[in-house]
């Protein structure tokens, strides 16, 4: 298996060498961290012949083989935080070698190292025991699966610790050899918050290769690029709250004191009474949301009932991150609960996230969605799907017609193929969204497209010839920079 942990933590440790480096290339072959032509660099291996070239800009090459145990290494940013990550470039395994390409991670206050998994070999990095799935959702016109594990007193930024791992991993996966794409890291921060997966203050952050007992190059080029409004489906929009945020709480004696963390900061702070009291925040703060209590002595306790964000109350007890309740003798063994008996914090998700399906949000643009479509025996039937929601639904015809939906619902949008026998299938042209024309061959989400030997193998087409999807992007997208 991938020995993440065992990278994870001596890439952040004391004991690596530092350094600041212009663009010259340089071929790296110990152990070292630092700044190379504007990018940070990592590269860490616990024995072996991988090598590790900077190269100008965002770019690195690397090389490995079995003589190897474990290395990885990559380029990005410290601290890390809602990027745009645009890569391309080679990466060069097959299915056979245990290795990963993925945008990895960590936070502080909570400790977390997170991975955003784009391709890997012969083994899945999130394929730990005992590890929790959280569902799925689309960022980028891929759908991820999201998965945390835990690693107990292991090697970390900080030392040994124990320490959660979160995971997003892209379905499909890349493949191999010429690789590029982009991750809006905002998507995936604010659909793990949507299901309680709070991270911290941002650590480094680098778009990395990594071998593991196996042989392999890569030569990757990262670089930061801007949001094109596209969105998850499992996550808030990542903007602030669109109210005030509104903490209920009271103190156990009276005199507690809590403070109230958005990405990480403190926004405002207050000193509770013995009654349960509104205390009100009013700022524009955006980002991951945490209640601490700070100056806990005997006698004393919080009792922090809710939370109101972004148009909805989020419980205290239904918050899974919280390192303030008593619990299995110790302070932080505890989840979902209202008491906190100890200096810590509860996390409460992001600001823009909706957990409860009714939440305040901006009105609807109202833009049509159209989709162009025929079917090849005329009895085929579609569905459109918008934010997970079936919104309109037709059987279509033999010609190629248009079939428009006006109801305003956004999100991400699919077209579902639901009723295939023998001698239908869908020819799906393009779907018209946000005043562009989005069309089927160029969409990389795609279940309903019949190759190599199954249903869901082939993507970039327009011809639907099982039941599945094809998904289109975000409504409020927009990829042509010619929208409405």
């Amino acid at each position: 298996m991938i020995t993440l942990k065992k990278t994870a933590g001596l890439l952040g440790g004391l004991c690596i060498a530092m350094a600041s480096t212009t663009g010259a290339a340089q071929t790296l072959y110990q152990n070292e961290t630092g700044t190379h032509d504007g990018y940070y660099y990592s590269f860490w291996k616990d024995s072996g012949d991988a090598s590790f070239t900077l190269m100008p800009g965002g770019r690195y090459q690397s090389q490995w083989n079995s003589s190897t145990n474990n290395w990885v290494g990559g380029k990005g940013w410290n601290p890390g935080g809602r990027k745009v990550v645009n890569y391309e470039g080679y990466y060069g395994v097959n299915s056979s070698q245990n290795s990963y390409l993925a945008l990895y991670g960590w936070t502080r206050n909570p400790l977390i190292e997170f991975y955003i998994i784009e391709s890997y070999g012969s083994y899945d990095p999130s394929s730990c025991s005992g590890g929790t799935n959280y569902g799925t959702f689309q960022s980028d016109g891929a759908t991820y699966r999201m998965r945390r594990c835990q690693r107990v007193q292991q090697p970390s930024i900080e030392g040994t610790q124990t320490f959660y791992q979160y995971f997003s991993v892209r379905e499909p996966i890349k493949g191999y050899g010429n690789v590029s794409g982009t991750i809006t890291t905002g998507n995936h921060f604010d659909a793990w918050a949507s299901v309680g997966l709070n991270l911290g203050t941002f650590d480094y952050m680098v778009m990395a290769s990594e071998g593991y007992q196996s042989s392999g190059s890569s030569d990757i080029t990262v670089s930061e690029g801007t949001s094109s409004g596209g969105g998850s489906s499992g996550g808030g929009s990542g903007g602030p709250s669109s109210t005030d945020i509104v903490v209920n709480a009271r103190g156990a004696a009276g005199g507690e004191h809590i403070n109230l963390l958005i990405d990480g900061n403190i926004v405002a702070d207050w000193t509770l009474t013995t009654s349960m009291a509104a205390y009100v925040y009013s700022g524009s703060a955006a980002g991951d949301v945490q209640v601490e209590y700070d100056n806990d002595v005997s006698g004393a306790d919080v009792i922090l009932d809710s939370v109101y964000i972004n148009g909805e109350t989020r419980e205290a007890e239904s918050m899974e991150y919280n390192t303030a309740t008593y619990g299995n003798g110790e302070c932080g063994g505890g989840s979902y609960s209202e008491t906190m008996h100890c200096n810590g914090v509860i996390g409460f998700g992001d600001t823009g996230a909706c957990f409860s399906g009714d939440c305040a949000a901006p009105p609807p643009t109202n833009d049509p969605i159209t989709v162009r479509a025929e079917g090849i025996s005329g009895s085929e039937h579609i569905n459109l799907l918008v934010g997970g929601n079936v919104v309109a639904d037709w059987t279509l015809a033999t010609g190629m017609n248009d079939y428009t939906y006006t109801g305003g619902a956004s999100g991400d949008v699919q077209v579902e193929y639901d009723n295939d026998a023998t001698g239908r299938d869908v020819v799906l042209d393009y779907v018209l969204v946000n005043g562009e024309i989005r069309e089927a061959e160029d969409m990389e989400y795609n279940t309903a497209t019949y190759g190599n030997g199954s249903c869901g193998g082939g993507s970039y087409s327009e011809t639907m010839h099982c039941s599945g999807v094809i998904g289109f992007g975000n409504s409020d997208a927009c990829f042509s920079n010619s929208c409405n």
